[in-house]
């Protein structure tokens, strides 16, 4: 296989009944560990928080990455980084006006710098520091809405973004977020995605059982990354 399509579960979604078992086993099988942090204001849902982070951070290697859901970001970003956040990734329509400032502090904590963008959200509006980032995150669905189809146009967005890493030197990982299941990943690591943020359709709706969802998962990565391979 030319590459791998490197995999995010949304631990927010992990089950409480089953809580420490689920966190243990996807820490030695995910490359990142998405946390959905949400304040019911910028999207109309709720998500874990700081302290959630705060919690993993004693169990797991697996590096967390904080995306912040919420309207004023940069109110959290020291809470993020002392929680143990890898990542802190904010939205761009939310640090627009203080895009460098924010994100200079969250490298200046020591953590590395996201950005996410919604799908009408622009590409050029990240374009001058592109430089500052270590992580795009191109939702593929409107963010917070649950059961949306996925936006394939976003698919030429993320190429758009490939051209734009290599045509400037850099080598920012862009990550994919929304409605993920079989059928998305082939288009996605096609388009040049590399990291896939997994919710409950494509983890665990999967079963019940973890590992026997964590199973049924890769395969459908796997077949769908060896078709595009063959083409």
């Amino acid at each position: 296989m030319e590459k791998k399509l490197l995999l995010a579960p949304s631990m927010g979604c992990c089950d409480l009944y089953d809580f420490e078992n689920q966190v243990r086993f996807i820490d030695q099988h995910a490359d990142f560990l998405h946390i959905d942090i949400k304040d019911g204001n910028y999207v109309k849902t709720f998500g874990v928080g700081p302290d959630f982070m705060a919690v993993l951070k004693k169990a797991v290697k697996t590096p967390m990455d904080a995306h912040l859901m919420i309207k004023h970001p940069q109110e959290y970003i020291e809470a993020c980084a002392e929680a143990g956040a890898a990542y802190i990734t904010p939205h761009t329509d939310c640090i627009e006006s203080d895009a460098f400032v924010t994100l200079n502090k969250i490298i200046s904590l020591g953590c590395k710098a996201g950005i996410a963008m919604n799908p009408a959200a622009p590409l050029e509006g990240i374009r001058y520091y592109l430089p500052l980032l270590s992580k795009v995150t191109i939702m593929i669905v409107d963010a917070g809405y649950a059961g949306q189809k996925v936006i394939t146009q976003m698919y030429d967005k993320i190429r758009t973004l490939v051209q734009w890493r290599k045509d400037m030197g850099l080598n920012f990982l862009i990550e994919a977020d929304g409605s993920m299941n079989a059928g998305v990943y082939g288009p996605l690591y096609e388009a040049g995605a590399d990291v896939v943020v997994l919710g409950p359709p494509a983890l665990w709706n999967k079963d019940q059982n973890i590992q026997k969802a964590w199973e049924i998962m890769e395969r459908e990565v796997e077949n769908e990354l060896t078709k595009v391979e063959k083409v």
